[in-house]
């Protein structure tokens, strides 16, 4: 009886301790696995959502394109976005694809923060527009708090993410803006608040800029700005004043029109174009 209850026991540890080996295995095997597919070339491209938090706790949703071919022991120039949507419902990943597999340009890394459409409470105005207009912030404090609260998540948080979740590179030059309509009117705020982070903005048909109380650009930033003659509205007086308004505090800008209104199929076409200059494959 005694050799039967040993017995029972020392067939219990050896059964635990199997046990813990083979979880043991299995999560060496996991940790291998997770980074082999971190650290591989990729075959196609990607792109992944994410929701991070910001400074202040609410979630925000972003997202990032990997070039195919991607590898991730090798820096590459990125693009910022702040209109998530933009990129995703109007088809650029397909559209970067064929530009990279045609070779027509080099790889690029284009990261996205979305967009808010909601309506803030209280107002006649979605959230998209009080976090990217720093105009409407000096109109209400609750506005500004918005305002705010995007731009230092944009900087302090979105940046730095995927910064460590990739390799892009640090390089202020090798670092792009782009955004359309209203967001393009966030990228040339970002441009004078916080001129050490990107070097160039693509800005397409922005309306409502304010560049009062903002003095000369501490970094030289060029800007690429463009509008179609059937916009509604800036056409006449807005877009001049703000071309003027930016030379005069040191930026070099490259503007142009196009024959559309504020269409996304326009901004699509003239994003492709400017990769195509921005990235071409050398020789």
């Amino acid at each position: 009886m005694a050799n039967n209850f040993f017995s029972y026991f020392i067939f219990y540890d050896m059964k635990r301790c199997i046990n813990s080996i083979f979880i043991t295995i299995i999560s060496v095997l996991i940790v291998l696995l997770f980074f082999l597919s971190c650290n591989k070339t990729l075959t196609e491209s990607s792109f992944e959502e994410f929701e991070i938090k910001d400074e202040g706790g609410k979630t925000r949703k972003i997202g990032l394109y990997l070039p195919v071919g991607y590898n991730p022991k090798e820096e590459y120039p990125v693009i910022y976005m702040a209109d998530g949507l933009v990129f995703k419902d109007c088809s650029y990943r397909s559209m970067v694809d064929s530009l990279i597999t045609l070779g027509s340009i080099r790889p690029v890394v284009i990261a996205c923060s979305f967009e808010n459409k909601t309506r803030i409470p209280g107002f006649t105005i979605a959230y998209r527009n009080a976090e990217y207009i720093d105009a409407l912030s000096k109109q209400d404090s609750t506005l500004s708090k918005l305002f705010e609260s995007h731009m230092a998540f944009f900087t302090g948080t979105f940046i730095p993410y995927i910064e460590k979740r990739c390799n892009v590179s640090r390089d202020r030059n090798e670092r792009i803006f782009y955004g359309t309509s209203n967001s393009a009117d966030f990228g040339l705020t970002l441009s004078m608040r916080h001129p050490e982070l990107i070097g160039e903005y693509w800005c397409f048909s922005p309306v409502y800029s304010d560049w009062d109380g903002y003095g000369m650009l501490s970094e030289p930033t060029n800007y690429r700005i463009c509008w179609g003659i059937k916009e509604e509205v800036g056409q006449e007086d807005y877009f001049p004043a703000l071309l003027k308004s930016i030379r005069k505090r040191g930026g070099y800008v490259k503007d142009w029109t196009f024959d559309g209104g504020h269409d996304r199929g326009w901004w699509r076409q003239w994003f492709a174009l400017e990769l195509e200059r921005r990235f071409p494959v050398e020789e």
